[in-house]
């Protein structure tokens, strides 16, 4: 018997299969050698930092010889900054101190004009450093009419015991409305440190105490928000004393109206207030939470709130208690609506009868004879 050979049928040629398998090989391999050659390569950082430095923030005017504070915030330990002034100074390269978190400096300029404050940043990633966007600051000479005026002492005490410690307000305006920041000068060699700025006419107050009997010369100043400062106050005499003399009686100095007061204590919770130019007193009136009221004109009225804990005296409006009447817990509306109610429903009952729809008839009664 005569075998045939089997036939094979192919969908297209013998060469077409052939690039095909090439191509899928190729296309294998191609991820392999790029993956080999990444892994091998050495890692190479990008130029650019983590971040763009901030511009520093701090004052964009001021005056001429005038130290002002300038501050960056950073979490970066292993990085440098650099402030630039923008006068062809700068400071040398900053770093975090400790668990710090921001960088301050100080600068002053000499000569009016705009100046554009910078920061350079560099880390090992970028050595060549990357600088901020710029901060225009403009300075200016300043004359006798900016300085903020003379305070004066508002309260304090000007006599009282060592070891114990008292509070001190002052208070001034700016001629410009320019923020107030006050420190104290308490006669024995202290400064107190200044306070927080505070708007202009208002008060600010710090607290001290002596540990030497003796007399001292307390009085203020005054700085406004851009660093120029007033005249110092006219000092007050302050007589502290040790605990045995005077049974502890203390005096505090109170300037309200343009006139100073005196408030002479007897005790804690007890004393009287005093004006050294008319010589009247009145008594004053503990009302609680270290806090006195105060009668200064004898019309047995409250006119003034004394806390010598801060250091502030203000006006005080005492409360009036409206009287009650026997109707005046009677509650007006609800009967109003009530009344309101029942009157409207009177009102659609008459209408309906009126009208015909609601019939009103009388029931006859036969009556037999």
């Amino acid at each position: 018997m005569q075998r045939k050979p089997k036939n094979y049928i192919y969908s297209g040629n013998k060469n077409a299969h052939r690039i095909f398998s090439e191509i899928t090989v190729v296309l294998f391999m191609i991820p392999l050698i790029v993956f080999t050659v990444v892994s091998m390569a050495p890692i190479v950082f990008s130029k650019t930092p983590m971040y763009i430095p901030t511009t520093p923030t701090g004052t964009t005017f001021g005056f001429v010889d005038i130290e002002y504070e300038y501050v960056i915030v950073t979490m970066n330990h292993d990085s440098f900054w650099m402030f630039d002034w923008g006068d062809g100074t700068a400071t040398t390269w900053l770093q975090l101190e400790g668990n710090h978190t921001a960088i301050a400096q100080t600068h002053h300029w000499s000569t009016p004009g705009t100046y554009q404050l910078r920061m350079n940043f560099k880390n090992e990633q970028v050595p060549e450093g990357v600088w901020s966007d710029p901060l225009t600051v403009n300075i200016t000479t300043y004359t006798s009419n900016d300085f903020p005026n003379k305070p004066i002492l508002q309260t304090g005490k000007i006599q009282g015991i060592i070891g114990n410690e008292y509070t001190y307000s002052a208070l001034t305006t700016d001629p410009h409305e320019y923020q107030v920041s006050y420190r104290f000068d308490y006669g024995n060699g202290n400064l107190s440190e200044w306070t927080p700025y505070v708007l202009s006419g208002s008060s600010s107050y710090r607290s001290f105490s002596w540990e030497k009997p003796g007399e001292y010369s307390i009085r203020a100043q005054a700085r406004n928000q851009y660093g120029l400062e007033s005249a110092w106050s006219t000092p007050y005499q302050v007589i502290m004393k040790n605990t045995s003399e005077d049974n502890g009686t203390s005096v505090d100095l109170v300037f309200f109206n343009n006139v100073y007061y005196q408030i002479i204590f007897s005790s804690s919770y007890n004393g009287t207030f005093y004006n050294p130019s008319s010589g009247s007193s009145n008594d004053i009136q503990w009302k609680g939470g270290g806090v006195f009221l105060i009668d200064d004109d004898s019309d047995g009225r409250w006119e003034y709130l004394y806390a010598p804990t801060i250091g502030e005296i203000q006006p005080y409006q005492e409360q009036v208690i409206p009287q009650k009447n026997i109707f005046s817990d009677i509650p007006w509306p609800l009967i109003l609506i009530i009344v309101s109610i029942i009157l409207g429903v009177i009102g659609v009952i008459l209408v309906l009868i009126k009208t015909g729809y609601i019939y009103m008839y009388d029931e006859e009664v036969v009556v037999e004879k």
